[in-house]
């Protein structure tokens, strides 16, 4: 793909992310599925996605990566960070409370997107962002509160789910300013390098086991990495070239629609009430933002 042309058409867009979406959604299922610590889960998540591009990439976005001034290689590995704590946090989120409320918090990094990119980058919105993002965070307000008072695990699980939505901002702010420099193939190949390199410094400081997993839990490992990985957020990257951050990064609030609908399907969590009316508060903060963003088109 020629990133060089002119714009892309809003609805194409908004079809990948769309399809990123979906593809997002498969990961807490999925996670769920491995057998094995959080840290080596988003080890091979990361490890299998980039060898995924090293591997697809054209030379000429080999070259593009090779070229890369040191400034920006410094800003890429910055991003793979934030993304490894991303997922450090998120997904060890899931061990200690639900698909819904995991989800639905890991997805409120569009509150830190906003602050970072009015403050930060310097990119202006129009209200209707700033009504969605409410909607989206009163919606998943209103999904947590049913949790509130069930426990330790739980609030531990909603803290590190809140601290995953913490990196994710920071990981999309850095995405839109390289966004703007970078093609995605090698965008994504630097910043997914660099978070599998420091998530393995993490499995090997706490020692835990590489190998000694099944052959399905590989199997699940690969497809973690395909589907919301390569897929998923490779959807979102692309986004951020023809998007503002906050926008790309609300779509994302479609997630914990799809994620908990499949936990329904395949662990037979329930879908309250609550949990209905809260996404759909979100969905709603959602379709918002997007329409915010075809006004400025």
């Amino acid at each position: 793909m020629n990133e060089t042309n002119p714009p892309v058409a809003m609805n194409r867009v908004m079809a990948v992310l769309a399809a990123g979406v979906v593809a997002v959604s498969f990961a807490a299922i999925l996670i769920r599925w491995c057998a094995a610590p959080p840290l080596v889960i988003a080890f091979y998540r990361l490890l299998f996605a980039s060898l995924f591009f090293w591997i697809t990439s054209k030379r000429a976005n080999l070259t593009q990566l090779h070229n890369l001034p040191v400034k920006t290689l410094r800003w890429g590995g910055l991003a793979g960070i934030a993304l490894a704590m991303h997922f450090a946090t998120w997904i060890t989120s899931l061990n200690h409370t639900s698909v819904a409320n995991s989800v639905v918090l890991v997805a409120t990094s569009p509150i830190f997107v906003a602050l970072g990119a009015r403050f930060i980058l310097g990119e202006t919105a129009r209200p209707l962002l700033y009504w969605g993002l409410l909607l989206a965070f009163a919606g998943a307000a209103v999904i947590t509160s049913q949790e509130a008072d069930s426990g330790n695990n739980s609030l531990l699980g909603n803290l590190l789910a809140l601290a995953g939505a913490l990196f994710a901002g920071i990981y999309f702010l850095i995405g839109r300013k390289l966004r703007q420099e970078m093609d995605t193939a090698p965008y994504v190949t630097l910043c997914y390098s660099a978070a599998a390199i420091i998530l393995l410094l993490g499995v090997l400081i706490m020692r835990l086991p590489l190998f000694d997993y099944s052959w399905q839990t590989f199997a699940t490992f690969l497809a973690l990495a395909l589907i919301p990985q390569v897929i998923g957020h490779t959807s979102f990257n692309w986004a951020l070239k023809h998007l503002s951050a906050p926008t790309v990064s609300i779509a994302l609030l479609g997630e914990p629609i799809g994620a908990s609908l499949l936990a329904f399907f395949f662990f037979k969590e329930e879908l309250g009430t609550t949990t209905m009316f809260g996404g759909s508060l979100t969905l709603l903060g959602v379709a918002l933002a997007i329409f915010s963003e075809r006004g400025k088109a």
